[in-house]
């Protein structure tokens, strides 16, 4: 008799939008969608040619919005990852924490009011990463700006506050 052998079939990749649980059930209490978005505000005022942040209580203040997604687990840690380098002469892995705030710019910034009055501050994305032209269209602001910026996004993703 002739032996047959079955051919073990591949298993086939499941991706995340195909998921049967979340046809049937929305996503629930503490976890993380990209619908989930928080809100950067800045309030402006111009003095001796540079922009100031001020309280927004104050007069002729101008407020600026930077629109981030949250990030899951996942996403959190390979930006980690990405942004990490060994030191061979410490035995140590580093973080580096330039380059994981503009991993995290690029990758999680939706959209900003920089860009209503100043065209060349438009930003835009090529498969949900910002380019490199939205990158340097962000480091055009004034450094102050950036630093707010960043300290604020980073309270929320770090600290959640």
């Amino acid at each position: 008799m002739p032996v047959i052998e079955a051919k073990p079939e591949k298993p086939q990749s499941i991706e995340r939008q195909d998921r049967l649980d979340e046809k049937l059930m929305k996503p629930g209490k503490y976890e993380v969608t990209p619908e989930d978005i928080f809100t950067v505000e800045l309030y402006l005022k111009k003095t001796d040619r540079r922009w100031i942040l001020c309280n927004p209580n104050d007069k002729n203040v101008i407020k600026e919005e930077v629109v981030f997604r949250m990030w899951g687990y996942d996403e959190m840690v390979n930006l980690k990852k990405m942004a990490t380098n060994y030191d061979p002469l410490k035995r140590i892995h580093m973080v580096d924490h330039d380059t994981l705030n503009r991993l995290k710019i690029q990758r999680l910034m939706v959209s900003w009011t920089f860009d209503k009055d100043n065209p060349r501050l438009r930003i835009y994305h090529v498969n949900g990463v910002l380019t490199d032209e939205g990158w340097q269209a962000f480091t055009r602001l004034q450094a102050n700006l950036c630093s707010y910026i960043i300290e604020r996004m980073n309270l929320v993703f770090d600290f959640n506050g």
